[in-house]
């Protein structure tokens, strides 16, 4: 896939869930950054290669393609080959949470560490993670809205 073609798909995905891509402030970057993660780990095919970073999942191409899209005033007229049901959908259940950045970055980390670092370990253990251990870089949580987003998240199928 070509980076317009990328470039095409991601700005699609933000039009459909009816979230303007701003890259102006740090906590634009990093809602783009955790929208696109989850988006992807929704189902969503856009392909792009996450790592662990400071605050969480990141991928340097998803700032260059956001950087593309506002650079060059992409705008896609279609879903870009985008599963049209698949984005609706996840834009409805995203839709509370599309401007909470801080909701964004522990739904992002807590999928991230779920899928890539500690598979099969009840959510319990991975709690800990965000709230206490900052020795591999995790941001220290507030206990109480690591837990509330668990509950919203298995409430909207986000993470089992």
């Amino acid at each position: 896939m070509t980076g317009v073609e990328d470039a095409e798909k991601l700005a699609a995905l933000f039009r459909s869930i009816g979230k303007p891509i701003s890259m102006d402030m740090f906590d634009d970057k990093l809602e783009v950054q955790k929208i696109v993660y989850l988006a992807q780990t929704y189902g969503i095919n856009l392909e792009y290669p996450f790592e662990w970073y400071i605050r969480g999942p990141y991928c340097k191409q998803v700032s260059e393609r956001a950087h593309q899209i506002l650079d060059n005033n992409i705008t896609p007229t279609d879903f870009a080959g985008l599963d049209e049901v698949r984005v609706a959908k996840f834009g409805q259940i995203l839709q509370p949470y599309i401007n909470n950045t801080e909701w964004l970055e522990i739904a992002g980390s807590l999928v991230y560490l779920r899928k890539e670092n500690y598979a099969g370990m009840p959510l319990e253990e991975i709690i800990g993670y965000l709230i206490e251990d900052l020795s591999f870089g995790y941001k220290n949580f507030d206990e109480s809205l690591v837990r509330q987003v668990i509950v919203e998240m298995l409430r909207i199928n986000l993470i089992n």
